[in-house]
């Protein structure tokens, strides 16, 4: 199987740390810059988006879609629960999925010359990720003890708010959640560099 990613994206990461701990092997094609448009650099993926899974002639797009996949591929159990049905656990990854893309839109804005100061658009996008923050660090009794998809999640989008510096973090328990977490070695294997 091949996965179309970048090291640095977190939607790619919560998929790469899903199929570490199902025991998958992926091939990783990094797409490199995705603020280009080019197509074909995305593998088979029209939106020009990662993460993007070839699995011979059967394309998965959508970083939740090809967590699916994978489990039902591995033949395991949902034994990291990324078929719950559980809402608060979907309302959290819903919250963490638009804070991810918030973010994303925020980096790429930038990224391509834009100032994005002022902005009514880019300002309602921050201020969708300081609410979706405030949002999660309430109901941080939401995360399991032992790792599932959900801490994957948390892991993946915390970090890479981290790296990216696009706001401050000084939320205590979602500090506190990813870096007991990130101890595990197959999480701490797919930090962003």
């Amino acid at each position: 199987m091949k996965l179309f990613y970048t090291p640095r994206s977190h939607f790619s990461r919560k998929v790469r740390i899903l199929a570490a701990f199902l025991d998958l092997d992926l091939d990783l094609l990094d797409v490199g810059n995705v603020a280009v448009q080019q197509v074909n650099q995305f593998g088979p993926n029209p939106l020009m988006k990662v993460p993007t899974l070839l699995d011979g002639e059967i394309t998965v797009m959508d970083s939740d879609h090809i967590a699916q996949y994978l489990v039902r591929k591995s033949g395991s159990l949902d034994r990291f629960q990324v078929f719950t049905q559980e809402v608060n656990q979907l309302n959290a990854r819903a919250v963490m999925n638009g804070v991810m893309a918030a973010e994303v839109e925020l980096i790429l804005a930038m990224r391509t010359g834009l100032d994005i100061d002022g902005l009514a658009r880019f300002s309602k996008l921050k201020a969708s990720m300081h609410s979706g923050i405030e949002w999660l660090e309430a109901n941080a009794g939401i995360f399991p003890e032992q790792p599932t998809y959900l801490a994957f999640h948390l892991v993946s989008m915390w970090d890479h708010l981290k790296f990216y510096t696009i706001m401050p973090l000084d939320h205590c328990q979602l500090g506190e959640l990813t870096r007991r977490f990130s101890q595990d070695p197959k999480i701490a294997a797919t930090a962003p560099i």
